[in-house]
Order: structure tokens, then sequence, then C-alpha cells
């Protein structure tokens, strides 16, 4: 079981540094995801602003029909531990809410952005790139 940040599933698409890691973890039988609604708006508008409406729908499709991913709502108890987590400042507040869920279900948040080095004492992180550097946003 595995939590997606925006970073893994735009390095996946983009076939960029970290995206065949998420590959093989895709592919490999019997793993689970889990994304916030809220880092998979991050993907969405990522994809809108750079390929376009017509991607960003193929996008939506292709993750809606995959049986091993799970869209978790963004609801007001999410909220809050997301919030705990910005209140210590240095990290985005939607990438407060993959780690939240990462917390909540006691699973490694797969990235690569460095801002999650803020809270790599509360969250199991499974880098994706040697490098860790900043999601393009």
């Amino acid at each position: 079981m595995y939590v997606f940040d925006a970073y893994a599933l735009l390095a996946f698409l983009e076939a960029e540094e970290g995206g065949v890691a998420v590959k093989d973890l895709l592919e490999a039988p019997g793993n689970r995801f889990f994304i916030s609604a809220v880092n998979l708006g991050e993907v969405y508008y990522t994809v809108l602003r750079e390929r376009g409406m017509e991607v960003a729908r193929l996008v939506e499709s292709e993750l809606s029909m995959a049986q091993n991913i799970r869209v978790v709502e963004a609801t007001w108890e999410r909220a809050k531990a997301a919030g705990q987590l910005k209140a210590r400042g240095g990290i985005s507040y939607a990438d407060c809410f993959a780690a939240a869920l990462s917390i909540e279900k006691d699973a490694p948040l797969l990235t690569g952005d460095a801002e999650f080095e803020r809270v790599s004492d509360k969250v199991n992180i499974h880098w994706l790139t040697k490098k860790k550097k900043g999601l393009k946003k």
C-alpha cells in the first residue's frame, strides 16, 4: 500500500525522473494506492495547463478506471490533519494532504518533492529520486 503525492503521478505521466519506479510499483501485483482529491487536483491542473483539456480529460478517465488507485476525499478531519502539518511551516498545504494521508493509512508516501523533508520525522517517505527536487507548480 502506498500514497501518491502529485509529484509521483506527474513523474509517471510525463516520463520524468522517478516515473519508471512509479510504473514498476503500479504494475506490481497486489499493490494498492491512495491519493488525496487535493493532490489529484494538482495533477489535473498541471496536465491541463501543460497539455490542454483533451489530455487532462484522458488522464482523469484513465485514473478513474484504475482498479488499484483510490481517490480519498478531503474531509474536515483530513483538512485538520493537513492543517496541523502546515502549522509546522515550510511545506505547501496541498502537500500536507498527501503527508496526512500517508500517516492515516500508515503507508509510504511516493514523492521526489524536497518539501517533504520537513515532515520526514512524521511520514514514511519513499523517495523516487536520488536528488530530491521541487514539483513544478
